[in-house]
């Protein structure tokens, strides 16, 4: 099994998720907005830098701006000026992009792609096959207490539902988000696949999961999973 963890919205507290992983040799992907416009606070200047010392540092637009259904000119302002004022700051290019909100089409796929990114991750979740799709970057499981409606809506969202029908099912006999991790983590290791964990540190703080998310990175590191970033991940997969 591989384990891929990744963190979007730059918050400060992302420096916090960053020292867990670490505490349990973890790597991690951070996608990063230059600022967020609905106000929340994201990582200064040497905290980023920092951060993209020991993991890896991706865009997530300039403005944390959902894409889908803007004129192409603001998509294409958003996704470059994002990539070109972060790497700036890194010193260094950088590789990933996730669409904020998981809000894209055609056009904004088409837009990263041009802007030279090498793969962008969605909300997709449900998935433990390696991705075959550099632009359509799928995960199995946020970190998030969802109720089991929201669990299946995002089933519906996507397509190859009836290749998520087996987990989604297990996951909604779970008790809580801990078992939900460790049910997603038991599933991908007997597909011999990927567990993409996601989620938001800020979240974190807000519904108190920072032990639930220590609990079960110190449990599944005894099956002694391989880490990657999502770079690594596409090197190894495509």
């Amino acid at each position: 099994m591989i384990l891929v963890c990744s963190w979007d919205d730059g918050h400060p507290l992302d420096q916090r998720v960053a020292e867990l992983l670490q505490r349990h040799a973890f790597k991690g992907t951070f996608f990063v907005p230059l600022r967020n416009r609905e106000g929340l606070p994201v990582l200064a200047p040497a905290a980023l830098r920092a951060l993209a010392a020991c993991h890896e540092v991706g865009s997530h637009t300039h403005d944390h701006v959902y894409l889908r259904g803007l004129p192409e000119d603001v998509v294409r302002q958003q996704i470059c000026t994002g990539r070109e004022r972060l790497e700036s700051v890194l010193g260094r290019a950088i590789a990933g992009f996730c669409y904020p909100g998981g809000e894209y089409d055609a056009t904004t796929v088409r837009l990263v792609r041009e802007a030279g990114f090498r793969y962008a991750r969605s909300v997709e979740n449900l998935v433990t096959a390696p991705p075959k799709d550099r632009y359509r970057v799928a995960t199995t499981l946020q970190v998030y207490p969802h109720s089991a409606p929201i669990l299946a809506n995002n089933l519906l969202r996507y397509p190859h539902r009836w290749r998520k029908a087996a987990l989604l099912a297990r996951l909604c006999s779970a008790r809580n988000l801990e078992e939900r991790l460790r049910i997603a983590a038991a599933y991908a290791r007997e597909q011999s696949g990927v567990l993409h964990i996601w989620g938001h540190s800020w979240e974190l703080e807000r519904h108190g999961l920072w032990e639930t998310l220590d609990r079960f990175l110190r449990w599944v590191s005894d099956t002694a999973p391989r880490s990657l970033s999502i770079s690594e991940l596409m090197d190894a997969c495509l």
